[in-house]
C-alpha cells in the first residue's frame, strides 16, 4: 500500500493511473481530455469583471438554460448551493417546504433550509421518492396565522437514498398539478437528472418541464471537476444572483470551471445511459454471491445497493476488505453498501469488483463461523 492509503497492485496494470476501483460515488470521476483543454484555453483567456461578466460562465449559462428549457440559468458552486439558493428566492422564513422524508435537501445538507432561509421541513414518508398524493395535498392544504403554510415543494429525481430510482413523468405531472392548483412551486433536486432522463427515455426538458426551478450536478456523471447549475426563469434568477453573493457563492473568475462543465454539457450527457449498463452488470454479478442481496428493480441508473447478511459482518467491516482487494465502496447503513458507476467504470473493471465481493464474502464467512 503507498502512502495516503492508495491501493495499488499489478490488477490494475490496464489502467496505472488509477490506484483503484472507486465505486463510491460519480462526483470522483476526473474531466476528460477534452476538458482539461477547454480549461487551458479558459486559463489563458480574459475573465470578466462582474458577477455575470465572464464570457464562459455566460456561454455555460446560456446553454444550461438551453438544455434544460428554462429562461436563465446561474453556475453554483455545488448542487447544495443551487438547491438551498432554490429554497431561499421562492420562499419566505415561517414557510413549509415538503419533501420525501429522505430526500437529500433534508438527510444531507446539514439543515440548511432553517439555517438559512429559516423555513420548515415537511418530511412526508415516502417511496423510493415519490410521497403519498393524498398526504402531499393534504400537506399542501394545511396553513393558517398559526401554522406555516406550504409554499414550495422539493421532487428528488433521481432519489439517491433509494438508489437511484426515477420518479416517473405521470407522479411528477400529478406533483405539478396538485401544486399548481394552490399557487405553490415545485423545485426539482436533479443532481442525476440526465440519468433520470436517460432511464425515461426522454429529454432533461420534459421533467424540468414540471418544475419552476431545477437543480443539476456538473460532475456527478458528467465528470466536470466541480459546480451545478440553477435554472428557473429570468425573474427568479435575478434574485438567485444576489442571494449566492450574500452567501459567498459568487465565484471569480470562474472561467476555468465552466470552460469545463461547457465541455460536459455538449459532450457527456448523450453516453450516460452507459453508466446504468454496467450498474446491471454489476448488480447482476454480485446478486449471485452468497450472502449478498439486491432488488433488482432499484437498479435504474447508475446506483446498485447492496444489503449484507449480518454473517459478513457490519457494511463497515466489509468495505475495509474490500479496499484491501482495490475496489472502494460506500457504507450506507449497518448492513448496506451503495456502489456508483461513472464514465471511467468498465466491463473489466466490474468484473474485478465481483471477484474482490466474492473473496470479501468468503472471508467474511470464514469469520463468523
Amino acid at each position: 500500500m503507498e502512502s495516503g492509503g492508495a491501493v495499488r497492485s499489478d490488477r490494475f496494470a490496464h489502467n496505472p493511473d488509477r490506484a483503484a476501483i472507486d465505486l463510491r460515488t460519480d462526483f470522483i470521476s476526473r474531466p476528460t481530455r477534452a476538458m482539461v483543454e477547454a480549461m487551458v484555453r479558459a486559463a489563458n483567456a480574459a475573465p470578466g469583471f462582474g458577477l455575470r461578466d465572464d464570457p464562459t460562465v455566460a456561454a455555460l449559462e446560456r446553454r444550461a438554460a438551453e438544455i434544460l428549457g428554462k429562461e436563465d440559468a446561474l453556475f453554483c458552486p455545488t448542487c447544495t448551493a443551487a438547491n438551498q439558493i432554490a429554497i431561499n428566492v421562492q420562499t419566505a422564513p415561517g414557510d413549509r417546504v415538503a419533501a420525501d422524508a429522505t430526500s437529500h435537501i433534508i438527510t444531507s445538507e446539514g439543515g440548511a433550509p432553517g439555517a438559512l432561509s429559516g423555513v420548515m421541513m415537511q418530511g412526508i414518508p415516502g417511496h423510493r421518492g415519490e410521497m403519498p398524493m393524498d398526504v402531499l395535498a393534504a400537506t399542501l392544504d394545511a396553513g393558517d396565522p398559526i401554522q406555516g403554510r406550504t409554499r414550495l415543494v422539493v421532487i428528488e429525481n433521481t432519489h439517491v437514498r433509494s438508489g437511484g430510482t426515477v420518479l416517473s413523468l405521470d407522479y411528477m405531472t400529478r406533483v405539478r398539478k396538485e401544486a399548481a392548483a394552490r399557487n405553490i412551486r415545485v423545485h426539482v433536486d436533479g443532481s442525476r437528472l440526465f440519468n433520470a432522463a436517460a432511464a425515461l427515455g426522454v429529454n432533461a426538458k420534459a421533467l424540468t418541464a414540471l418544475a419552476d426551478t431545477v437543480a443539476v450536478s456538473l460532475n456527478k456523471g458528467l465528470a466536470a471537476p466541480l459546480g451545478a447549475i440553477l435554472a428557473g426563469s429570468r425573474d427568479v434568477i435575478e434574485r438567485a444572483v444576489t442571494v449566492r453573493h450574500r452567501w459567498g457563492g459568487s465565484w471569480r473568475p470562474a472561467s476555468i470551471p465552466a470552460a469545463a462543465a461547457l465541455v460536459a454539457l455538449d459532450t457527456m450527457v448523450d453516453r450516460i445511459g452507459d453508466d446504468h449498463v454496467t450498474a446491471r452488470e454489476l448488480a447482476g454479478g454480485l446478486a449471485a454471491i452468497d450472502g449478498l442481496t439486491i432488488d433488482p428493480t432499484q437498479v435504474q441508473t447508475n446506483i446498485v445497493l447492496v444489503d449484507l447478511a449480518e454473517r459478513l459482518g457490519k457494511s463497515e467491516e466489509f468495505a475495509a476488505r474490500l479496499s484491501e482487494g482495490g475496489v472502494l465502496a460506500l457504507p450506507f447503513g449497518t448492513h448496506r453498501l451503495r456502489l456508483v458507476t461513472w464514465h471511467e467504470i468498465t466491463s473489466r473493471d466490474v468484473a474485478h469488483a465481483i471477484d474482490v465481493f466474492q473473496q470479501a464474502a468468503k472471508a467474511g464467512i470464514r469469520r463468523s463461523a
